[in-house]
């Protein structure tokens, strides 16, 4: 490479990295502003959702209100005492943080106080301004006002900053009493406030119509006004900015995200940015648009600063890794081809195997069929003369003496022709099988009733049955006498097996979709010879067998679209078989 190459080789590495790194600035802007806008709106959503809590919790206290005013004409006593008759209702007011309830009695008055046990407590400082124009002329009656949040000078519940919930009633002579909620606003506040936390450490507070706090995470700040007790703590910050906020948005009942400078946050000291989102919660609706609190979400820039770092590194991270990705990438890529190729071999394999075994079921059924064909017409041809035959020996028998050299020969030509015709008959089910009778049974009974028939058999040889049926197993869509015609033939295999006696176990099981039939034997197992053909007609180990049993069950399964196979050793013999549960 000439110093010409050299010089534009590294050229076009530096150009290269100036534009990663203007890339990388660009998307750390980028990132910055689409983290910090999804950071407040997350805020934004919970302190929604905290303003929406105080709101229900009103509304509650209003509901509770319209029902403790149909109670009012009837349950207000002439000494204007009715906590005595409304026990129900003060655990619920002292649970939903009603500090007392007054109830002023027709005719007017001061209200009677009592709290949220029913005791009657002192009404000094409990009735502002707000709460008694409620019920003086002109009276909405019925109506629910709610007044401004404030602070008794006097009385059990001095100090405290509360509001007042008021409802005018009238009696049947007109005169005007009504019902009167004392809310504990600060205990309202920190029920849906206090816990909340924004990000890692961001916090949540709560402003009443005056500035004031409802609830902060500093104890000390609840029921301050919120900029002056800022100010006494730290009188060298500027919070003019903080008090503009306040002032012209949170207050006013503005929705929205802004940003101000404190001087702590939590444990630490010194100048930190905060991101705030605030809502405003309405309390009186239209009649009064000042009467209003306001929630806010604040969390340090420094906390979304560092999630943005941590994306960051990732980012470069990623960066680094190009070159190895594209590396990684043309590896992967022959990787993939030579398993492509691999794979698409497995699948040329496999379809090849599947058709070869199509084409084997397609020889077999052809070869099936022509048997068949031949046997109907060869089982039609003989089985009538076979009839009289057997039918004609039987007559010329029973009239020739039972110990007699005729009468055994008669009887040898009988028995024959009652073989054949068993066989003929094997022949007929074999190839003019009826359309199974499917529909949903229970297997085990026809498992049960299979057994029940070849009990005699198998326990004259000396068989040990076990079974072991799977519980709950579904219905199963099958015919009933066709399945049991299959079980007996394995049933009378097994025992053909074990003439010394053995051990025959039938398992059933679910396995997928599917109904899994067992029925193994402790015999000596199939000779190899023929277990290739073992399903073919006319295939036997027996000497008396027609070899038609086997082939008959395989016909049957696959007319209720299953599967039979079979494992052998010297051990014994399992055959399965499986049906479709749909």
């Amino acid at each position: 490479m000439t110093r010409k190459h050299t010089l534009a080789a590294c050229l076009l590495f530096v150009a290269l990295t100036l534009a990663i790194a203007g890339m990388g600035y660009r998307a750390k802007t980028d990132l910055e502003a689409v983290v910090t806008e999804q950071f407040n709106q997350q805020q934004l959503l919970l302190a929604q959702k905290i303003a929406e809590d105080i709101g229900d919790h009103f509304a509650f206290l209003r509901t509770c209100l319209e029902s403790l005013s149909l109670m009012w004409r009837e349950e207000t006593a002439a000494d204007g005492r009715p906590w005595l008759a409304m026990p129900a209702f003060y655990s619920i007011f002292a649970e939903w943080n009603v500090a007392a309830l007054g109830v002023l009695p027709p005719g007017g008055g001061e209200p009677a106080f009592s709290d949220g046990s029913g005791r009657p407590v002192s009404g000094d400082g409990l009735c502002d301004e707000t709460c008694r124009a409620a019920f003086a002329a002109p009276v909405r009656m019925g109506h629910i006002s709610l007044g401004r949040v404030f602070a008794p000078a006097a009385g059990p519940l001095a100090g405290r900053r509360l509001i007042a919930m008021t409802m005018p009633l009238a009696d049947d002579e007109g005169r005007v009493g009504g019902l009167v909620l004392i809310v504990d606003a600060l205990a309202v506040a920190g029920r849906y406030a206090h816990n909340v936390r924004s990000g890692e450490t961001g916090y949540a507070w709560v402003l009443d119509d005056s500035g004031h706090f409802l609830d902060h995470h500093e104890p000390d700040f609840i029921g301050r006004e919120s900029l002056a007790v800022r100010r006494q703590r730290d009188p060298n910050i500027d919070w003019s900015r903080l008090e503009w906020l306040i002032a012209n948005r949170v207050l006013p009942g503005e929705r929205g995200m802004d940003w101000y400078v404190s001087g702590w946050h939590r444990g630490s000291i010194g100048l930190v940015k905060k991101f705030v989102a605030f809502c405003p919660v309405s309390l009186a609706g239209g009649e009064d648009q000042g009467n209003r609190w306001a929630v806010a979400l604040a969390a340090p820039q420094d906390e979304v600063q560092g999630l943005i770092g941590r994306l960051l590194v990732r980012e470069w991270a990623i960066v680094g890794l190009f070159e190895l990705v594209v590396f990684a990438m043309f590896v992967t890529t022959i990787h993939i081809s030579l398993r492509w190729s691999r794979r698409l071999q497995e699948e040329r394999d496999k379809t090849g195997r599947e058709l070869l075994g199509t084409q084997e079921k397609l020889i077999r059924s052809a070869r099936f069929a022509a048997i068949g064909e031949a046997a109907a017409r060869l089982s039609h041809e003989i089985k009538n003369p076979l009839m009289l035959m057997g039918g004609f020996a039987n007559q010329v028998r029973r009239h020739l003496p039972k110990d007699g050299t005729d009468a055994e020969k008669l009887g040898i030509i009988e028995s024959e022709a009652k073989r054949l015709e068993t066989l003929l008959n094997e022949v007929r089910d074999f190839t003019r099988p009826a359309p199974p009778q499917i529909e949903p049974r229970d297997l085990h009974e026809t498992v049960s009733e299979s057994l029940a028939i070849m009990a005699g058999a198998l326990e004259s040889r000396g068989i040990v049955v076990t079974t072991e049926l799977a519980p709950q197993l579904p219905p199963v869509p099958h015919d009933a006498a066709r399945v049991k015609q299959v079980l007996i033939n394995l049933l009378k295999n097994a025992a053909e097996a074990m003439e010394g006696g053995g051990s025959l176990t039938v398992a059933t099981r679910a396995v997928g979709g599917k109904v899994r039939l067992t029925v193994s034997d402790t015999g000596g197992g199939i000779p190899e010879t023929v277990r290739a053909r073992l399903f073919d007609p006319f295939c036997t180990t027996k000497e008396s067998g027609t070899g038609l049993g086997l082939a008959v069950c395989q016909r049957i399964v696959e007319d209720h679209r299953g599967d039979i196979r079979f494992t052998t050793s010297e051990a014994g013999t399992t055959f399965i078989v499986e049906l479709p549960l749909a």
